[in-house]
């Protein structure tokens, strides 16, 4: 959920190095509101006020390590059920071109998500959350652009206000894949949040994911370096580039979007 008010490309472990050096430098170097969401991935505990509408809409552009490319409009809708929860779905439209084979586009899969905000920051206690979100296989499983099968996750979710400019948020998950003969998975991220002004915030995180099998190189990580800007007090413009610190994530991927605030019967 976005705050509004305060709240290339070769694979070495050297780049993954420097990326954790980045943040750990960001953290011990400034200290001085921002709002996170979107360009990351890693979510933040707070919810949509209740009786609000929380819109994004965006535009991903992707490369896998084989040269695959996949672009994806996407669109998701997020209500604040209660002062504490709130309730949210998403999906992407998905274009895909592969290195070799035909092209292929349609539906992707849909999220249904619940996040309940139990605890408030106290101190160094981080605010903290829970979510939980169904993945319902809309896309294609013949057109390889899903697997036909529902997963499920349960995120629990750290924020720290450090400052009047910086915070920090934490995601530690499991998921439940649905698909036969595939390892469940766990799912990691931390990133950072800069107010440059009332305005402008750069963020960057890192994000993980270990399947469990064994195979390192099968556990995709990756890194982000992203801008906000804040068009009005309830639009938000955002754009950031991710990069693939190993063979399971992907290369390169560049994502930007916008995200409303909105009662519509205000």
């Amino acid at each position: 959920m976005l705050v509004m008010d305060g709240k290339v490309i070769r694979h070495f472990q050297t780049k993954e190095a420097f990326f954790c050096v980045f943040i750990l430098f960001a953290l011990l170097l400034f200290s001085s509101s921002a709002f996170a969401a979107m360009p990351l991935t890693t979510d933040d505990a707070y919810t949509v006020e209740k009786g609000m509408f929380q819109l994004e809409v965006g535009f991903d552009a992707a490369r896998q390590d084989n040269h695959d490319k996949e672009f994806s409009p996407f669109v998701t809708l997020t209500y604040g059920l209660f002062e504490r929860m709130d309730v949210g779905a998403g999906s992407a439209y998905l274009f895909v071109d592969p290195n070799e084979g035909k092209n292929e586009n349609g539906l992707g899969d849909t999220e249904v998500k619940v996040k309940y905000h139990f605890i408030d920051q106290k101190d160094w206690i981080p605010h903290f959350a829970l979510s939980g979100t169904l993945k319902i296989p809309t896309a294609s499983e013949s057109k390889g652009l899903g697997s036909g099968k529902m997963d499920f996750n349960v995120n629990t979710i750290f924020t720290w206000n450090l400052s009047e400019r910086w915070q920090l948020y934490s995601n530690l998950g499991y998921t439940f894949i649905g698909e036969h003969h595939v390892d469940n998975e766990c799912n990691y991220s931390v990133a950072v949040q800069f107010a440059l002004s009332k305005e402008w915030a750069l963020v960057g995180e890192g994000v993980g994911v270990n399947n469990f099998n064994g195979h390192k190189s099968d556990d995709p990580f990756s890194g982000l370096f992203g801008i906000q800007y804040m068009l009005s007090d309830n639009l938000v413009w955002d754009a950031g580039v991710e990069i693939g610190m190993n063979k399971a994530a992907p290369d390169f991927r560049f994502t930007t979007g916008l995200t409303l605030f909105f009662k519509p019967w205000h």
